[in-house]
């Protein structure tokens, strides 16, 4: 695949890899503006399941789980020949991803048992790993199309909820698949000591001014409306966000960092994520922050835009220094 690609003679841009399951690629696509999902089939192989044709089995699987009831995203347009297909993008944070950072998933569980009883009427058992569902709006999606004839000891209860929350099952998964990325996002305040020890191990440590830094430190620590960090498994501070909110309409963050050893590893991104949940959810809440002129990238790809209506009044001592 490059970074342009065409299903049934139509032109998609492949704008990021969102993961790679046992029968295919999938990629953020869009078109004419629109983003979406395209799944590319691949022929690896799996130790543990057995396929037939592949392509035909997302098309059969897709209309047997709309007969189910069950809540998918629709099916834009099949290749056969190409081996792939297009279906929306559901946006928002994997089940996966809210339990591994600590956020709750208890009120998805009674829409996800009433999937399982949609998918038991009809025959049939959905995959109920976490990373199969996507939550937005309140709303949970099973945005794979793999179904299966129905067993008892991969429906949900048997098999599906060991991995629903931090079971040792799914901490067992998180070690394997994840190595080096095992990091528990948490709600938590750091002394300032904690703090500027973990300063000193990231660019945020450049972005205070000198005048009384010892002095206004525990302050900003103690009266930040989020705290969070990111702990690794020896327990040490690998990154951190902080951030002032109403809970209601809107959210800054005036800090945010991770530790250059762990750059690139999706903290940020998750830090972000739980930041926005914890404030009340991208439904009500919007985000606003300062950004440094190297991190615009990293932000541009979390789908923040710049803005031109933001008013200043700054009239401090401002004497550049860097934490170390």
């Amino acid at each position: 695949m490059t970074e342009k690609t065409t299903v049934s003679g139509k032109e998609y841009s492949l704008l990021r890899l969102l993961g790679h399951g046992k029968s295919g690629y999938s990629y953020l696509a869009e078109r004419d503006g629109r983003q979406c999902v395209l799944k590319q089939i691949h022929h690896e192989p799996c130790d543990y399941y057995a396929f037939g044709n592949k392509i035909q089995a997302e098309q059969r699987d897709y209309q047997r789980l709309l007969q189910a009831g069950i809540r998918i995203p629709a099916l834009i347009d099949i290749d056969v020949q190409a081996e792939r297909i297009v279906k929306d993008y559901v946006e928002g944070p994997t089940v996966f991803e809210l339990i591994r950072d600590g956020l709750p998933v208890t009120q998805y569980l009674p829409q996800v048992r009433l999937m399982a009883a949609q998918a038991k009427a009809a025959g049939l058992n959905i995959d109920y790993f976490p990373t199969n569902f996507v939550a937005k709006d309140g709303l949970l999606f099973y945005i794979d199309y793999e179904c299966n004839a129905y067993m008892e000891e991969w429906s949900f209860e048997n098999w599906g909820v060991k991995y629903w929350s931090r079971t040792p099952e799914f901490e067992d998964y998180l070690k394997a698949h994840e190595p080096g990325r095992a990091v528990t996002i948490r709600q938590e305040r750091l002394t300032p000591d904690q703090y500027i020890d973990f300063l000193r191990r990231t660019d945020l440590g450049s972005q205070y001014p000198r005048e009384r830094f010892e002095q206004r430190i525990p302050k900003l620590l103690t009266n930040a409306s989020l705290s969070l960090t990111a702990r690794n498994e020896a327990g040490d501070v690998v990154g951190v966000l902080l951030g002032l909110t109403d809970f209601a309409y809107w959210l800054y963050v005036t800090d945010l960092g991770v530790d250059r050893r762990y750059q690139r590893l999706g903290i940020g991104k998750r830090l972000m994520r739980t930041a926005h949940c914890l404030a009340g959810g991208e439904k009500d809440i919007a985000v606003y922050l300062v950004a440094n002129e190297n991190a615009v990238p990293f932000y541009e790809k979390l789908g923040m835009k710049k803005a031109d209506d933001v008013m200043q009044y700054n009239h401090i001592e401002w004497t550049e220094f860097t934490v170390e």
